[in-house]
């Protein structure tokens, strides 16, 4: 009877290094989906930016010297779009103020200052400090909208 006390603690042994083991692979597999996690961030990006009042930016893309915009009047009320300012760009002014209905959508290019060119496969990225959208309401002129997520994306 004496001669099979060892094998308990072995089994215990055994089976608390499977575990480890189990549990090492998991957080290997977890760390590198995160590693990829870039995408994960447009998502984000795109997601909070779609929602965005009274300015959405629905679509973004930048292609070689030039990053294009896609925004869209999420308000209730027609709204005139000054420009677009992002720190790093030119100022996109847009010539005259255009006026834009609920709902509807205006594109603007920016000429890329920083990177000078956009190769293809490169990774970009704009933080949401450095975005601001100039604005008039129906009732008050010169309104500023603050970047709610960065402008990110790939090549």
């Amino acid at each position: 009877m004496f001669d099979k006390k060892g094998q308990g603690t072995i089994e215990y042994l055994v089976i608390i290094a499977i575990v480890v083991v189990i549990a090492l692979v998991v957080v290997g597999l977890l760390l590198q989906i995160m590693g990829q996690g870039s995408g994960v961030g447009e998502t984000s990006a795109r997601s909070s930016w779609k929602s965005a009042q009274p300015w959405a930016i629905t679509d973004w893309s930048a292609s070689g010297t030039i990053l294009t915009l896609v925004l869209q009047n999420s308000s209730a009320e027609s709204m005139d779009f000054n420009q677009v300012r992002i720190t790093g760009l030119t100022t996109f002014a847009g010539g005259n103020v255009k006026n834009i209905a609920p709902g509807a959508k205006l594109t603007t290019n920016f000429t890329l200052t920083i990177p000078t060119s956009c190769a293809v496969g490169t990774k970009y990225s704009y933080p949401k400090a450095t975005i601001i959208i100039d604005y008039n309401s129906s009732t008050i002129v010169n309104k500023t909208q603050a970047g709610v997520a960065d402008i990110v994306g790939t090549c």
